[in-house]
């Protein structure tokens, strides 16, 4: 009956009234079918906007080890005013090897600037972090304080003397040993080089910060002396400034 009326076009206004109503839905379905040539310019736009964030990361993460670098320089700076009789020399930090059997960096300057073997070495100001001990002409090696070839003598804030050894991260990075057991020591006190004649280690200014108390440590065989932590205030795996300390007529 239907194809009957229709081929006598009977049902026309009601087919034109029909279209009218389904038609804008049809556009709007059409409108939501995704243009592949659209897409490729989508795609190309987030590409870019990827690029443009990875390149202000980029120049984030380079300002900000500027301004480390600075930050280090200042506090050095301020060594060398607090400390006149030091001769500081500012170098960067090459290379490291924080993972392998000698704790060590490299660093970019030699015999060409002055620094020689036993010479100190102190990062973001007074803190002590190890010897040179091996130079070139332009270069130099300097073995970690916290590396188990090295030791130091060294006292507490309070004035008790002692010496400290590097650990290599076995159980602690840092031990002071050699205190006797009478020694008032507290937690968090400041652990210092020796400024005794008597005791200091060659080519190492007294004053300079080595740590700071943890825990004391009971060790075999301690029988009269006591043993106790020492944790940096350095992080020795971010090294980036040093200087290289040289005492008046050293």
């Amino acid at each position: 009956g239907f194809i009957q009326l229709d081929g006598r076009r009977t049902l026309d206004p009601v087919k034109d009234g029909l279209q009218a109503v389904v038609a804008p839905a049809v556009e709007t379905v059409g409108g939501l079918v995704p243009d592949r040539g659209n897409d490729s310019a989508l795609e190309r736009e987030l590409e870019d906007v990827k690029t443009e964030r990875d390149q202000l990361q980029a120049q984030i993460a380079a300002n900000e080890e500027q301004l480390r670098e600075i930050d280090d320089l200042r506090l050095q700076a301020g060594l060398a005013q607090d400390e006149p009789s030091l001769r500081s020399i500012p170098a960067r930090v090459l290379g490291s090897d924080p993972s392998g059997q000698e704790l060590f960096v490299t660093i970019n300057k030699g015999s060409g600037d002055g620094i020689a073997e036993g010479m100190a070495v102190t990062a973001r100001g007074p803190n002590f972090v190890g010897l040179v001990t091996d130079v070139a002409e332009h270069t130099a090696r300097v073995t970690l304080l916290i590396d188990r070839s090295q030791a130091v003598a060294a006292k507490t804030q309070g004035g008790a003397d002692g010496i400290v050894y590097g650990m290599s991260r076995i159980g602690s990075w840092l031990e002071l040993r050699h205190l006797n057991t009478d020694t008032r020591i507290a937690k968090d006190e400041l652990v210092l080089t020796a400024d005794n004649e008597a005791i200091n280690t060659a080519g190492v200014p007294g004053g300079l910060i080595i740590g700071r108390v943890d825990r004391e440590i009971e060790a075999e065989g301690q029988g009269d002396s006591r043993t106790v932590e020492v944790v940096p205030d350095i992080d020795y795996e971010r090294l980036e400034v040093v200087a290289v300390v040289q005492v008046d007529g050293g």
